[in-house]
């Protein structure tokens, strides 16, 4: 009997450190989501981009060619998949759509 109670007493010291875990991880939980909301809202867009570099052009900082080099890099990466994007920056084919040829040594 006496095992038993001093069972039962070991469990309820372990009641108010599981309590303390539960809400920890809430805490935590709700502070990461918070942080990824505010990273969500303050990540350009593409569309951003080319707003900027068209203003560049209006402005006349840009010639039509340079937007024109700009824009089509810009749809390449959004139709490249992630694991694209994160292996090469700019590849032959990319050089090949602008109708330019790839320079002799690879772009950091």
């Amino acid at each position: 009997m006496d095992r038993l109670l001093d069972l039962v007493v070991s469990l309820l010291q372990l009641i108010p450190w599981f309590a303390a875990l539960v809400i920890l991880t809430v805490v935590a939980w709700y502070a990461l989501r918070l942080i990824r909301v505010h990273l969500s809202k303050t990540e350009l867009k593409p569309a951003n981009y080319l707003e900027s570099f068209q203003k560049l052009r209006d402005e006349g900082q840009l010639t039509a060619e340079e937007f024109r080099i700009i824009r089509q890099l810009v749809s390449l990466q959004l139709t490249q998949s992630p694991a694209d994007q994160q292996s090469s920056r700019v590849s032959k084919a990319d050089y090949s759509l602008l109708n330019k040829t790839p320079p002799s040594k690879k772009m950091d």
